[in-house]
């Protein structure tokens, strides 16, 4: 049996999962109009990117503008939270997966973009987070996990375990041990796919399956007191 096309793992994934999301959309969408939305329908497919505008995007098959004002997660380079006048500086024309909702008004619709793929970037709106959320743990000392590294960012690692990844957002000030106080930009050379590496975190968000289907990620972590230890390469550091 061939693999599924990512394409058709959202459709599998999304339809039920992503339904408090459409609700989510259609409250951006009040929130943009004082009409009160009829219907949503989630719309998830392959298209192509045809031009970017200053509050959202156009695409072949579609009529009308994909709005996208307000908040967005990328994941690129470094994982930012920002306006959608920097994160459409991310993308481009061209090829995407998307996410969005279609919602009827009257006798028009309103197109929202939810989320999107294109080459090694993605963005997605901060209100999925809640709605993605499965879990969330947070312990006052540290949980410990473990997994290779896959790859890196400047504030960011991604961990893969048993077909599982996780997001371990790494900014901030360090200590490296028999090296004193440094950025992750300074050692994240130190750490290199393939790399076992051990972290010990406050936070553990756990996604629902229709989102790791999504995104490719399982979880996210983040506030750290313990350390980051390379355990192929030795190297260790602490929250400075």
């Amino acid at each position: 049996m061939s693999p599924e096309t990512p394409a058709s793992l959202m459709r599998r994934y999304v339809a039920l999962g992503l339904l408090a999301a459409l609700l989510a959309a259609a409250a951006i969408a009040s929130l943009m109009t004082n009409a009160s939305p009829r219907r949503a329908e989630l719309r998830v497919l392959n298209a192509t990117v045809t031009s970017i505008t200053p509050t959202g995007l156009m695409i072949e098959g579609v009529e009308g503008e994909l709005t996208a004002r307000g908040k967005w997660i990328v994941v690129a380079d470094a994982v930012r939270l920002c306006n959608w006048s920097v994160a459409s500086g991310y993308i481009g024309e061209g090829h995407a997966l998307m996410a969005m909702a279609a919602i009827e008004e009257g006798n028009s619709t309103r197109y929202v973009l939810l989320a999107l793929k294109q080459g090694g970037v993605t963005l997605f709106r901060p209100l999925l987070l809640k709605h993605a959320a499965l879990a969330h743990k947070h312990v006052r000392t540290y949980v410990s996990l473990r997994g290779e590294l896959v790859s890196k960012g400047g504030n960011y690692m991604v961990l893969e375990r048993a077909g599982r990844r996780v997001l371990a957002l790494v900014r901030g000030r360090w200590i490296k041990a028999g090296a004193g106080e440094v950025t992750w930009g300074d050692v994240q050379g130190d750490f290199k796919p393939g790399d076992e590496v051990r972290v010990f975190c406050h936070h553990v968000l756990v996604f629902k399956p229709w989102f790791s289907k999504i995104f490719g990620i399982d979880a996210l972590i983040w506030g750290y007191s313990g350390a980051i230890i390379d355990l192929t390469s030795g190297t260790t550091i602490s929250r400075a």
